[in-house]
């Protein structure tokens, strides 16, 4: 194995394909121009590698022009910690949660007062509604391809 697929190993492999930005280009800048002032690298190899660095938009893509070279390489984050908000409960949760809070206790009063046990068909079907269009949603954002 070569020290390029080392590098992109030690990556995770979500954070190898993902895209970079100035101050990942700026991180590989210092890290050639370290490596030529020890004279690793000469000029015209340094401005080509530089050049190589500025095309770049991955980080393996990043990583390929320090393939050959030992440390120092450039910084490059890991991929990012899901957000919090993926855990979260959805909208339609909530709405689920509320049809069942307020829904069923007034539906059980209806019941006894009215003798309308009918009534109690509205929350649990507006619940079952909610949860199949949940399904839907979730379905059809699974099946998206990811945006380049």
């Amino acid at each position: 194995m070569n020290n390029s697929e080392d590098l992109v190993e030690r990556q995770d492999e979500t954070a190898a394909d993902l895209r970079i930005g100035a101050p990942e280009r700026e991180s590989a800048r210092v890290a050639l121009d370290a490596h030529h002032a020890v004279g690793r690298l000469d000029d015209a190899e340094r401005e080509q590698r530089l050049a190589a660095c500025e095309a770049a938009r991955t980080h393996s893509e990043l990583l390929e022009s320090f393939a050959d070279l030992p440390a120092p390489h450039p910084d490059l984050p890991c991929a990012p910690e899901p957000s919090p908000a993926d855990d979260d409960i959805s909208l339609l949760g909530w709405a689920i949660g509320v049809a069942l809070v307020l829904g069923l206790p007034v539906a059980i009063v209806l019941g006894f007062a009215y003798d309308a046990w009918w009534s109690l068909a509205v929350p649990v079907g507006l619940c079952v509604m909610l949860l199949y269009v949940e399904h839907l949603l979730t379905r059809t954002r699974d099946k998206e391809p990811p945006s380049p």
